[in-house]
């Protein structure tokens, strides 16, 4: 189900760093920001999520104002139904390199990563897709464990088109 939440303001330049909670998992979030100030720009990014003790998840979203007046806009997002796979684990800041592969490209496939360590935040960055030769496509991914802790995670995606 689609969401949009708050109204919020950045002067030129200026940048705000964000956390979104929910009771618990919500499936696979996807979250945007939607700029509502005619002409503005607005720069934003994802940087994790993570499991909490209670159950609750958060994900964090910096927002940057990059044009040259001030902006306002709120988050907008969806939840969709998922598709799970494996159990990882990192290190306090350890990242790996992982490629997902499918027998044909299922269309746009959003994947990310779901932490399953309590207190854990984890980073996804570097997201591309390869058609290959025999039609299969493959995903590739970097995942950075971005907290002080060791942290299990796997991952998480959905076809949208």
């Amino acid at each position: 189900m689609a969401w949009t939440w708050g109204t919020n303001t950045l002067n030129p330049g200026q940048s705000q760093q964000w956390w979104l909670l929910w009771p618990g998992d919500p499936g696979l979030e996807i979250i945007g920001v939607q700029c509502i100030t005619p002409g503005a720009e607005i720069q934003y990014t994802s940087p994790g999520m993570q499991t909490n003790a209670d159950g609750s998840t958060t994900y964090f979203i910096t927002v940057t104002n990059s044009g040259p007046v001030a902006v306002q806009y709120h988050f907008t997002g969806s939840a969709r139904n998922s598709w799970i796979w494996g159990v990882n684990s990192l290190n306090p800041g350890e990242s790996q390199r992982w490629w997902l592969w499918w027998a044909e490209y299922p269309g746009v496939e959003l994947i990310g990563v779901q932490v399953v360590t309590p207190g854990a935040e984890i980073q996804v960055t570097v997201p591309g897709v390869e058609i290959n030769s025999d039609g299969s496509a493959t995903y590739f991914l970097t995942i950075t464990n971005a907290g002080p802790i060791a942290a299990q995670y796997h991952f998480r995606g959905s076809p949208i088109c």
